[in-house]
Formats: C-alpha cells, structure tokens, sequence
C-alpha cells in the first residue's frame, strides 16, 4: 500500500473531488470545506431539544460547536473513490488542538460516492467556532493490491440523514453543561439569599423607626400625663392659710383654802 504524492493527487484531482482547485492539496492530502448542513446536539440550556434538527447553512454562515456536545458536518466537496484505492480522514491539527475530535471512523471505503459526513465531538473546554466554506478536513489516498471485488456500489446520501440524527438526539448532559446549570442554580440562589436580606435589614430598619417614634410618644406622652396628674392634683387639695393662731391663755394658780394643820 502505498500513499498517493502531492502531484499525483493534483494530477488525479477530477477523479477524486468534484472540482480540479489544485490549491486544496496540502503535502499530500486533500483539504475539504465545511458543507451546506450541520446537526449538533442540544445543550440544557436548548428551549425546545425534542424539535431541535439539522442546520442548512448559506455561504459563509457561522457554527459553534459548544464543548462537550457532537455534531454532524457535511463537507462541500462530492467525494469519489475508485475501487483500487481507498481513503483516510482526519481532521485538520489547528482544531485538533481545540478539542475537536473525530468520532466517525478514519476512513474511506472503495467505491463510495457522495460528500463525506464527519461525526466530530467537541472535547475541548471552549465553544469551537467554524463557518461554511472553512478548510476543515483532510483526505488522504492510497493504492489497494489490486482492485477491491467488494466495495460500494450505491451513491452516498447527499445530506445529513435522519436516521443518523435520531441516533443521537436528545440533550447531551455534558460535563460544562451540568457545571453551567449548577453556576446558574447557585447564582439564583445567591441573588434570592441577597434578596431575603435586603427584605430582612428593611424590616429591621421599619422596625427602629417604629421604635424610636413609640419612645418619642411615650416621652411626650409621659409628659403631659404627668402635667395632668399634677394639674388635677394641685385642683383638689384644700388651700392651707398661713395665718398665725394664738396660744391659749394659761390661768395663774390660786391660793389653797384648807390651811395645814398645826400652824396657828
């Protein structure tokens, strides 16, 4: 087996791809272009992930592959492997480095006709952004022995299929997904927790304010309470005169009638 050589593939280019754009071979591989569709799976943040389905994209539309969710891609390009050859895939190392990993087999059967659909995953930490038309993926190409008796003899789809999709759709419970629900729900907490004592110092301050004005009451009320007490008071105690009364006179003695006995 031996691989195919830079000018070989650019010599070859028609039988391979659907265009002759020699610019597209890289050392010795063909490079490919993001195509018209797209899947990636819902997050928990997706509103509605039962209806959520595959993405017809226009030129140069953008895509974000958040981490730890899967998608679909179609590349551009039509492929076409003749029967006494067959294909390599891979993605190219720029996004590898990303995170983004391919899941979907690293090969090409002989025979096999149509645009190539890559089942990637993003294992990265950060949201992967691509766009239609992007240089992704690289095909590279090598001689069979002799020519394959078993290999593809129907055309590939043409787009993403259905069946393809149902095998994993639903939401994908990533672990940055479940870390970003969990910040969110701590956030939500937080801010009702800061809400409870907002609610708590207002009724403490209501509560001072209420005090301080019954203790001014009380004090005023005391006061005039007591000026009334005072008042009625002062109204019924009789008045006391301050005038002088003077003693009893206090008779002289008398003489004693019954003289001793014995004296002449």
């Amino acid at each position: 087996m031996a691989f195919w050589s830079s000018q070989r593939l650019e010599s070859g280019l028609m039988k391979l791809v659907d265009h002759d754009h020699r610019d597209v071979v890289d050392c010795n591989a063909i490079t490919m272009r993001v195509g018209s569709e797209i899947y990636i799976t819902p997050g928990l943040e997706q509103p509605a992930p039962n209806s959520h389905t595959k993405q017809i994209l226009s030129e140069n539309a953008p895509i974000a592959i958040p981490p730890g969710q899967f998608a679909f891609l179609l590349t551009e390009e039509t492929v076409t492997i003749p029967v006494d050859v067959m294909g390599f895939i891979s993605i190219k190392a720029t996004y590898k480095s990303k995170g983004l990993v391919n899941v979907s087999g690293f090969h090409v059967d002989p025979g096999w006709s149509g645009p190539l659909i890559f089942a990637v995953f993003n294992a990265g930490p950060a949201t992967i952004h691509l766009q239609r038309g992007m240089p992704l993926f690289l095909l590279w190409i090598a001689d069979l022995d002799a020519p394959s008796v078993k290999h593809k003899d129907k055309l590939g789809p043409i787009g993403i299929p259905p069946g393809m999709i149902n095998n994993i759709t639903g939401v994908v419970d990533s672990l940055y997904a479940l870390e970003k629900r969990m910040k969110d729900e701590l956030k939500a907490l937080s801010d009702k927790n800061e809400g409870v004592r907002t609610q708590v110092a207002d009724i403490k301050e209501r509560q001072s304010r209420v005090l301080t004005y019954f203790a001014i009451v009380a004090v005023i009320g005391g006061a005039i309470v007591g000026a009334a007490v005072k008042a009625i008071g002062d109204g019924l105690l009789p008045a006391v005169s301050t005038t002088a009364v003077p003693a009893p006179a206090v008779a002289p003695p008398t003489a004693n009638p019954i003289a001793p006995q014995g004296k002449p």
